[in-house]
């Protein structure tokens, strides 16, 4: 800082006080100047910073009926709903897809773990879910070796989403109109069984987004099949997959080696 000081005129006579305070404001300048830190050598520090994520997620759990064997260890099918289901209200999530299915009295022979994306607007955050997940599969029932994924639209996004960050958790990945980044299918498992099912009037995510990640996923030499349904849009795709027979014949053959010591 720099203060310019008008040169008293040789007539006037020096006034004591004028001068004791510029004294004092050079000095509090000089003062202000040596506390100012010295120029830095440009550079970069390595640091680390702690911090802690909330780490809840509501979720819906389906267990078999007692028509299944009790001590038998069976699959576990994650279910992640679309973007509509999304919030704070897990009742929402009984609205569509596998859970509605459950609610109307479909019985399945094994676990869902149904997960909530607590944003109604951005995709799953899926170290977190990941890390819910990995409490349910401590359940001694729960056959790891048959662990599936099915998401729908965001969810669809999600199960890719996944499949390529934790590669070696699921024995099959079932995508209902969604979608991928092709660029780290790469990551995806080659042990994994891989089904798209997509409409061809879908407005929302077009077929030509499954059909990129169909051929992207063989070009990678996986396991995948698309399956695209003549005249179905967004919506009614999710229902005409989930009720198709087929796939759950083919999804309860899959395993994996996910639980080999």
């Amino acid at each position: 800082m720099i203060l310019y000081l008008a040169k008293p005129s040789g007539t006037m006579k020096e006034n004591p006080m004028i001068r004791r305070g510029l004294l004092l404001v050079l000095f509090a300048g000089a003062a202000f100047l040596a506390w100012l830190p010295a120029p830095a050598t440009a550079g970069q520090q390595a640091l680390r910073a702690r911090v802690y994520i909330d780490g809840e997620l509501d979720y819906l759990l389906y267990a078999p009926d007692d028509h299944v064997e009790p001590t038998a260890r069976v699959p576990l099918v994650v279910w992640l709903h679309g973007g509509n289901e999304g919030g704070n209200d897990i009742d929402k999530v009984r609205a569509s897809g596998l859970p509605k299915m459950i609610e109307h009295g479909r019985k399945f022979p094994f676990f869902v773990f149904s997960p909530q994306n607590p944003s109604e607007e951005l995709l799953y955050p899926i170290e977190r879910l990941e890390s819910v997940l990995q409490q349910v599969l401590a359940n001694p029932r729960i056959d790891r070796n048959r662990v599936y994924l099915i998401g729908y639209s965001r969810g669809g996004f999600g199960a890719w989403a996944m499949a390529e960050q934790f590669p070696g958790m699921f024995a099959a990945v079932v995508s209902i109109a969604g979608g991928a980044n092709l660029q780290y299918l790469n990551r995806t498992s080659e042990k994994t069984a891989y089904r798209l099912f997509h409409g061809t009037d879908d407005d929302v995510v077009p077929l030509s987004v499954s059909a990129l990640v169909h051929e992207r996923l063989r070009s990678l030499k996986r396991n995948t099949t698309l399956t695209v349904y003549e005249g179905a849009n967004h919506a009614a795709v999710e229902s005409i997959a989930l009720n198709d027979e087929t796939l759950w014949n083919w999804l309860l053959q899959q395993r994996s080696d996910a639980a080999a010591p």
